[in-house]
């Protein structure tokens, strides 16, 4: 039987360290089935979904915090299932250029959820410039049920509008049954 665990390694960014966390993986019998890397400021962020038989999960379970703490890095694990994928009828990039300011990506996520949206992936990145830094952020959604993609067209560029963004987009992919 195939077990599943999501691994997660944060640390100072340097040569190799991804290297050593990958091989310690496969010498402990499991296969990374997903992975996202990221690096903010001087630190690295490295997720991993994991696959492997119940011993080979178990070992890397016990082993990894002890060469973690060789490596200099917070490691956290969880065990789960393989991602059951839900049927969406509607999908949609959307993309918002605005002046840099704290609240502004909750305010987003917020509209988002009170919307019905399902956010499957966000990407924020600040742009320094003068006189005042930029936030570019995009999001990946997912929706089950709803309005038209005129209305979610509409009611986004309102809320765009009134958080007073530089441009915004949003593209939608209908699914046909």
């Amino acid at each position: 039987m195939t077990h599943y665990l999501v691994v997660t390694a944060i640390g100072t960014d340097r040569p190799g360290i991804v290297n050593e966390v990958t091989r310690h993986v496969t010498d402990c019998g499991c296969n990374i089935v997903d992975s996202r890397l990221g690096i903010f400021g001087q630190e690295f962020t490295f997720i991993m979904l994991l696959s492997g038989d119940w011993n080979s999960l178990m070992q890397l379970e016990i082993t990894l915090p002890l060469r973690s703490q060789e490596w200099d890095l917070i490691t956290m694990m969880k065990r789960t299932e393989r991602h059951q994928t839900r049927d969406y009828p509607l999908s949609a990039e959307a993309e918002i250029l605005i002046r840099d300011e704290p609240g502004i990506v909750g305010r987003c996520t917020q509209y988002f959820s009170a919307g019905g949206w399902d956010i499957h992936a966000m990407q924020s990145e600040t742009l320094e410039q003068t006189p005042y830094n930029l936030l570019k952020v995009n999001f990946a959604l997912m929706l089950a049920e709803g309005q038209s993609t005129t209305e979610h067209e509409q009611a986004f560029a309102d809320f765009c509008r009134e958080l007073g963004a530089q441009s915004f987009r949003i593209a939608f992919n209908q699914r046909h049954a």
